[in-house]
């Protein structure tokens, strides 16, 4: 186990283990078939909040390679297109001011982001490590650097590219161990009058919703607004605006401007919105900077987690069929933590290609497509990817309309349909 002292982001050593979830596989390591006889790589995952700062993070780092050979892709989600299309209109309007300004995507994943930046004729460059996934993104069109993001790449990138008017990192500064190298290279990479837009989970409802699932090895850091002003202090950039999203099971967009650095002309203030320090007074009013806070949240885990089993015993007592509805690393969290493995769900049905045919990681449940739903007709599906719990139910309105039931866990146990 790694001796995390110190807070990723403020330095501070006021840390409080307030969930310790054992030992876990990697959450996106998902078991090809023919590695089913070898055993799964553990790692302690234990959830620690930084009382000074409110950062919600995790000691133990994966090993570098893990994201090589990579399979979260955003385009899998109804949900992430449309809200990348909006993002991208919005940096058309607000946030590019002149012509050959470039968007920096780091993490871009799939290309999912800077496809839209493309039909609305910007300049695009990704910055990714996964090898298979940026073979998605060239397919789009985009152009990309496939590295790890560092201070010392982010040099060679402007050597070579220039300076980006934005940089944005959707859902992927969460996985950053060295979170002060990572905003290094953002501040050197970063246009003098550019701005640095993150989208990461947030520590408010992680807390609040009991979404203690959103804590995986990837995801080292669950973010506060405090905590992202501790990290963009350190490198001479301020929160300028923020505003909370509904993806994900709760986010926050953040964008950051260099302090002092007067606005270039048709681009946004650079004073702080009332939004910022409203935020601010919310994290200190809903008590993230106390210690009883994650212990109260830590009862109502436990509590979920009770509720949750009986439910699901029951119903295998009483000969209904379950299975699961979304594979994401987030439910492997749960399944893990919660010790539910095949012997309670025949299968999780996803949409994403790379990983069907795979077996959940340390849970060991076989990954298949949703067409196998209305092959098997389950009596219920465990939604584990609560978080897009309105495009699910879209999407499998025939599996309730024939009187199926889906359970949602988070953030308290529910059931939807005929019974619900």
């Amino acid at each position: 186990m790694a001796d995390l002292t110190r807070c990723r982001a403020c330095d501070s050593a006021d840390l409080h283990c307030y969930l310790p979830l054992g030992d876990h596989p990697a959450a996106n390591a998902f078991v090809r078939a023919a590695n089913r006889a070898t055993p799964d790589r553990l790692y302690p995952l234990n959830t620690i909040a930084c009382l000074a700062c409110g950062l919600i993070q995790v000691a133990d780092p994966l090993p570098p390679d893990f994201y090589v050979d990579y399979v979260y892709v955003p385009s899998a989600s109804a949900t992430m297109p449309v809200h990348f299309r909006a993002l991208a209109k919005r940096f058309r309007s607000e946030l590019i001011t002149g012509e050959g300004q470039v968007v920096m995507d780091i993490g871009c994943n799939d290309g999912l982001l800077l496809a839209a930046c493309i039909d609305e004729g910007m300049a695009v460059l990704g910055i990714d490590p996964s090898t298979n996934i940026t073979d998605l993104a060239r397919a789009k069109g985009v152009a990309v650097v496939n590295e790890y993001f560092t201070a010392a790449s982010a040099r060679r990138i402007r050597d070579q590219h220039g300076p980006a008017q934005v940089i944005v990192t959707t859902n992927t500064l969460n996985h950053i161990d060295n979170l002060h190298g990572f905003m290094e290279g953002v501040a050197h990479l970063l246009a003098p009058d550019g701005t640095f837009v993150i989208e990461a989970p947030q520590a408010l409802t992680c807390i609040t919703l009991n979404e203690f699932d959103t804590v995986y090895h990837e995801h080292l850091s669950v973010f506060s607004a405090a905590s992202v002003a501790a990290l963009g202090k350190a490198v001479g950039l301020r929160i300028t605006d923020l505003e909370e999203l509904p993806i994900h099971g709760g986010s926050m967009r953040f964008y950051l401007r260099r302090d002092g650095q007067p606005p270039a002309a048709g681009a946004a203030s650079l004073e702080p919105t009332a939004a910022v320090a409203a935020f601010l007074q919310r994290e200190v009013a809903a008590g993230l900077f106390e210690r009883q806070t994650y212990d109260a949240h830590v009862l109502r885990v436990e509590a979920i987690r009770a509720e949750l089993m009986r439910l699901l015993a029951g119903l295998k007592a009483a000969g209904k069929s379950i299975a699961g509805y979304g594979a994401p690393a987030k439910g492997n969290t749960l399944l893990n933590y919660y010790g539910i493995g095949p012997e309670m769900l025949d299968f999780i049905a996803d949409r994403n290609a790379l990983k069907q045919g795979r077996l959940t990681p340390g849970s060991r449940i076989p990954v298949v497509s949703p067409d196998r739903i209305a092959q098997d007709r389950p009596d219920y599906l465990l939604m584990l990817a609560w978080n897009f719990r309105d495009e699910i139910l879209d999407q499998q309105r025939d599996y309730l309309a024939a009187g199926g039931r889906f359970i949602v866990p988070i953030p308290a146990v529910e059931i939807i349909g005929a019974a619900g």
